[in-house]
């Protein structure tokens, strides 16, 4: 009697199951729940070096931003391990070419220096973003305020499935979905430029990368210099 092969089910509590996000378009990120993301990647000002006036006026004019924006943005800052590998390589290359001996020896002195402060120190690398959101209904209704609606978004976006209606309504609607989160991106950086702060939006590879390596860190040893976006099944 021949015997049955097992069909092999995906379980229903896989962890693409609770992400919030279905899919990731151009530079945007499209969420279960069909509003949209965009993250803005900002430079960084050297606050402490600035005179008290000039810390003044850059306190007013973050404080004008944020009281001119009629929409919620998330802000962002992300802390990773400063990674020298590729700089102390260079210095190999410059040390094993530098015909000087004193400064050859220099050169190796000063890279087991950075080794071991880097090691001692734990010094840490600080991005910063700010996420720009989008939802048809947050514009058509206040109701997307208070902590009963973001439990509610919440529960909706891990509990609904991807189905090919809500795909293809996405697909569909993107293009004017597009347009209406680019006016706040363009908003949100005028204002940052005001300050002194340039941003650039995340492309689609780079936000692959932000969105793994925030839900696995392990990855972040892993990253190449030049992804491949076709591997995951985010876009």
């Amino acid at each position: 009697m021949p015997v049955k092969n097992k069909k092999t089910t995906t379980p229903d509590g896989s962890t693409q199951r609770h992400l919030p996000f279905s899919q990731i378009r151009e530079n945007i990120i499209v969420m279960k729940d069909s509003s949209a993301r965009v993250v803005l990647k900002c430079s960084t000002i050297n606050f402490l070096l600035k005179s008290t006036e000039e810390q003044d006026a850059i306190i007013m004019s973050f404080q004008r931003f944020l009281n001119a924006l009629d929409f919620p943005v998330q802000i962002m800052v992300r802390s990773t391990k400063l990674d020298i590998d590729g700089y102390l390589e260079k210095l190999k290359t410059k040390a094993v070419n530098q015909k000087n001996e004193l400064l050859q020896n220099q050169t190796y002195e000063y890279i087991e220096y950075l080794k071991k402060l880097v090691e001692v120190a734990q010094i840490m690398k600080k991005d910063f973003y700010i996420v720009v959101p989008f939802d048809k209904e947050e514009d058509q209704s206040v109701k997307a305020t208070g902590i009963f609606w973001i439990f509610k978004s919440f529960w909706r976006a891990i509990n609904n499935g991807d189905d090919i209606v809500k795909i293809r309504d996405q697909i569909k609607n993107f293009s004017g979905m597009k347009k209406w989160i680019s006016g706040r991106v363009n908003t949100v950086k005028t204002s940052l430029e005001s300050i002194g702060i340039r941003s650039s939006e995340l492309g689609k590879t780079e936000l692959v990368w932000l969105l793994s390596e925030y839900y696995n860190p392990a990855l972040w040893n892993l990253r190449p210099m030049k992804s491949d976006i076709s591997e995951y099944n985010l876009v």
